[in-house]
C-alpha cells in the first residue's frame, strides 16, 4: 500500500498522513537512496577491479615475457659458454692426464729403486701368495711338537701385514674418491670391495696368528714358567703397532688385579681388593689384552649406512679364555693332554650367562695408555664397544671415564670384556665454523678449516699446506700431531690420519642422519664447484660465508671469492682480510650456473639476487673472464701447477665444504 497513491474513482478520500507514516516514508526513501548509492559504488568498484585486473594481467604477462626472454637469453648464453668452455676443459684435462702419467712414471721408478718385500696392493695373486705362505708357516710351526713358538717371528710377519694394511688403506682412500667422483684421467685398477676383502683377510690372519700364539703358550705353559715358581705367567710383547699381554697359570685363590706393566694396561676391580669371582681366574682361565694401533672392525661397516661414532687410536681387546689341562711330570716323562685348545683358543664371555639367560656381574676397571698421536678433545676419552649386531661402534657398556693428561692414562669401567676403543662423534666438527683457501705463491696453497665452535677446550683451527700432490698439517701445534707436521702425505691419507688423531673432516651423505640441521648438497653441483675452485686455487682466495645455509637448496651453495687476483709475476701470496666485505664477492653457485650476488657477510639476511650489472654464467671461469679478461684468466690457469690443482680438488672433494661448511 503506497501512501502517496491518489484514491481510485469513487473511492474514499486519502487519509491524512500521521507522523508515524511520514517517518516510515522517509525511511523508505532513504533506503532506496542508499541502495542506489551502493549499486553505483559496486559498479564503480567492479569497473576499478576489472581495470586493475587487466592491468595486473598485463604486468604479469610482461613480466613472464621478460622472464622468458631472460631465460631464453640465459639458455643461449650458457649454451654458448658451454661450447666455448668445452674446449678449455678438454685442453685442461689432457694436460692434467699427461702430467699425472709423467708423475706416475717417476713414482714407478722410485718404487723400483726402493723395492719392498710386500705384495702389490692391486695384484690379487700377489696378496694371495703372501697369505698362503703365511698360513703354511703357521701349520709348520704348529706341527713342531713340544716346542715353543718363535714369538719374534710371529710379530715380524704381523708387522709386515700391518704395513701392507696401511698401503691398502691409502689405495682404498683413492679408490673411494674416484668411485664417488669419476675422473676420466684417473681410473682405479681395482674397486672398493676388492680392497675391503683383502683387508678382512689380513685382519683375520693377524687375529689367527695371535690366537695360535696364545694357544701354544697355554698348551706349553710349563715351558714358559720357571720351575718352582708359584706366580702366574705374565707374558708381554710390544711392536710398532701391537701390544700383546697374556696372564695365565694362576695358582692363587683370588686375584687382586692383572697388571701388564710393560704395556701400561691394568685390569682391576671396581671396588674391593679382588677381581670379581665371576671371572673364574682361579679355575684354569687366562686373560689376554691386545692393543692395536689400527681398527680391524671398521672394515665391516656398511658404506650406505650413516655412523654416529668412529674409533680413533686403534682398538683395545681384553678377554678371558680357557687354559688346557696342565702337563703332568712323571719321572722323566711329561704327560700332556692334546685337545682343540692346543691349536686354538676358547674365549669365555664376561659377564657369564646365568641359567635364566641373563648376565649380571660387577664392572671391571680398566686403564691403558692413550696412543701418543691421539688428541683428547673432551675432559676424558669416551670408550665405546664394537656392536657385532649393528656393525658399528657404540657408547654402550662403559662409564666412569677419567684421564691423566700427563701420563696419558685413561681409566674406565667396563661391563663387558670385549673389543673396545676411544670413540668420538663422527660429525664432531660439523658444521664447519668457517673455511678459507689461500694461495701462498704459484705452487702452494693453504687450506684453513675451523670445526664447530663450542667455546671450550675442543675448539681448534686446522691449517693444511698443499704443495704439488702432497700436503701436511701446519697447525694445531699439539705434540700429538707432530707426525703430520713433519711429513708430507697424499690428501686422502693425511685426512685419514687426522681423523685417527681426533679431527675428522670426511663424512658421507648418510652421516647427516646424525646432523639433522645439514642438507647434503648434490654430487653434481659439488664436483663442478670443486673443479672451479681447484682451477683458480693459486689465482684467487676463497672463503666460506655464514649465509651458505640460505634456502637449504641441495643444488645451490654460497661461498666468497676475493676481488683481487694474485699477480702471476709476484711470488708473494694473497692474504685478503676476511672481515672486509668490500674485498669480497659472494658467489651463488648452482648446478647449471653461477653469479655474483648482492649478499654481504655483514648482512643479517642473505640477498642472493644478481649483483647490479652481472649476469649468470656457466661456471666460475666464465664469471672471472667477464670481470677480468679471458686472456688473464687463461694465463692464470695455464701457468698453474697441475699436480697442485689435482691435490686441491681431491682435498675439497673429501672435506666437502659446500655441504658441511
Amino acid at each position: 500500500f503506497d501512501l502517496r497513491m491518489p484514491p481510485k474513482d469513487g473511492g474514499p478520500p486519502p487519509k491524512k498522513l500521521t507522523a508515524k507514516d511520514k517517518k516510515r516514508l522517509k525511511e523508505i526513501q532513504k533506503r532506496e537512496e542508499l541502495e542506489e548509492q551502493c549499486k553505483e559504488i559496486a559498479e564503480q568498484a567492479f569497473k576499478q577491479h576489472e581495470k586493475e585486473r587487466v592491468f595486473q594481467e598485463k604486468v604479469d604477462r610482461d613480466k613472464r615475457r621478460q622472464e622468458q626472454d631472460k631465460a631464453e637469453k640465459e639458455d643461449e648464453r650458457l649454451a654458448e659458454e658451454a661450447k666455448r668452455y668445452e674446449k678449455v676443459w678438454a685442453d685442461f684435462c689432457l694436460r692434467m692426464q699427461l702430467s699425472l702419467k709423467e708423475h706416475e712414471k717417476h713414482k714407478a721408478w722410485d718404487t723400483i729403486v726402493h723395492t719392498s718385500p710386500l705384495p702389490k696392493v692391486n695384484d690379487e695373486a700377489d696378496i694371495n701368495s703372501f697369505l698362503s705362505i703365511w698360513r703354511e708357516g703357521e701349520h709348520e710351526e704348529q706341527g713342531n711338537e713340544e716346542q715353543k713358538r718363535n714369538i719374534d717371528c710371529d710379530f715380524i710377519i704381523v708387522e709386515q701385514a700391518v704395513q701392507l694394511i696401511q698401503t691398502i688403506l691409502a689405495e682404498l682412500d683413492t679408490v673411494r674418491l674416484l668411485e664417488s667422483h669419476p675422473n676420466k684421467s684417473k681410473r682405479p685398477p681395482k674397486g672398493v670391495q676388492f680392497h675391503k676383502n683383502n683387508l678382512i683377510n689380513l685382519y683375520t690372519q693377524i687375529q689367527t696368528t695371535l690366537d695360535k700364539l696364545t694357544a701354544n703358550v697355554m698348551q706349553y705353559l710349563d715351558k714358559y714358567l720357571d720351575e718352582g715358581d708359584d706366580q702366574p705367567l705374565t707374558l708381554c710383547k710390544t711392536s710398532a703397532n701391537i701390544k700383546y699381554g697374556l696372564w695365565a697359570g694362576n695358582k692363587q685363590a683370588r686375584v687382586r688385579s692383572v697388571d701388564y706393566s710393560p704395556l701400561s694396561i691394568v685390569v682391576a676391580p671396581k671396588d674391593g681388593a679382588h677381581l670379581p669371582k665371576q671371572l673364574n681366574l682361579m679355575n684354569n682361565v687366562a686373560m689376554r689384552a691386545l692393543q692395536f694401533s689400527f681398527d680391524p672392525q671398521s672394515v665391516h661397516e656398511k658404506d650406505d649406512v650413516g655412523l654416529e661414532y668412529y674409533a680413533l687410536g686403534g682398538v683395545l681387546i681384553v678377554e678371558t679364555m680357557a687354559v688346557p689341562v696342565p702337563a703332568k711330570h712323571v719321572k722323566d716323562w711329561v704327560l700332556r693332554t692334546e685337545t682343540s685348545l692346543a691349536m686354538d683358543v676358547q674365549r669365555i664371555a664376561y659377564p657369564p650367562a646365568t641359567t635364566d639367560g641373563s648376565s649380571a656381574a660387577p664392572p671391571i676397571r680398566i686403564s691403558f695408555q692413550v696412543p701418543d698421536y691421539v688428541v683428547i678433545r673432551h675432559t676424558a676419552p669416551v670408550i665405546g664397544i664394537w656392536s657385532a649386531k649393528h656393525q658399528c661402534w657404540l657408547p654402550d657398556g662403559t662409564n666412569d671415564f677419567s684421564y691423566d693428561a700427563q701420563s696419558r692414562r685413561a681409566t674406565f669401567l667396563a661391563q663387558n670384556l670385549t673389543k673396545m676403543a676411544i670413540i668420538q662423534e663422527k660429525g664432531f666438527d660439523v658444521p664447519y665454523e668457517q673455511w678459507c683457501m689461500q694461495p701462498l705463491d704459484s705452487d702452494s696453497v693453504l687450506f684453513v678449516i675451523e670445526g664447530r665452535r663450542r667455546g671450550d677446550m675442543s675448539d681448534r683451527v686446522v691449517k693444511i699446506l698443499i704443495k704439488q700432490d702432497l700436503c701436511k698439517v701446519l697447525s694445531p701445534e699439539e705434540p700429538e700431531l707432530e707426525y703430520l707436521r713433519s711429513e708430507w702425505y697424499k690428501p686422502a691419507t693425511l685426512l685419514r690420519h687426522l681423523s685417527n688423531s681426533g679431527y675428522n673432516f670426511v663424512l658421507k651423505d648418510t652421516d647427516a642422519d646424525y646432523t639433522p640441521d645439514i642438507l647434503p648438497k648434490s654430487q653434481t653441483m659439488e664436483n663442478k664447484g670443486y673443479d672451479d675452485l681447484a682451477l683458480f686455487c693459486t689465482t684467487f682466495q676463497f672463503a666460506s660465508t655464514r649465509h651458505n645455509k640460505f634456502g637449504e637448496d641441495k643444488n645451490m651453495c654460497l661461498f666468497r671469492v676475493s676481488k683481487q687476483m694474485r699477480p702471476e709475476a709476484d711470488h708473494q701470496g694473497l692474504n685478503v682480510d676476511l672481515d672486509d666485505d668490500n674485498k669480497w664477492w659472494t658467489v651463488r653457485y648452482e648446478k647449471e650456473r653461477c653469479v655474483l650476488t648482492k649478499c654481504r657477510e655483514s648482512d643479517e639476511v642473505a640477498n642472493v639476487e644478481e649483483l647490479q650489472g652481472c649476469e649468470t654464467h656457466l661456471n666460475l671461469y666464465m664469471v672471472m673472464a667477464k670481470e677480468f679478461t679471458i686472456e688473464k684468466v687463461d694465463s692464470s690457469i695455464g701457468n698453474a701447477d697441475l699436480l697442485l690443482q689435482d691435490a686441491v680438488k681431491t682435498l675439497l672433494s673429501l672435506v666437502r665444504p659446500f655441504t658441511w661448511g
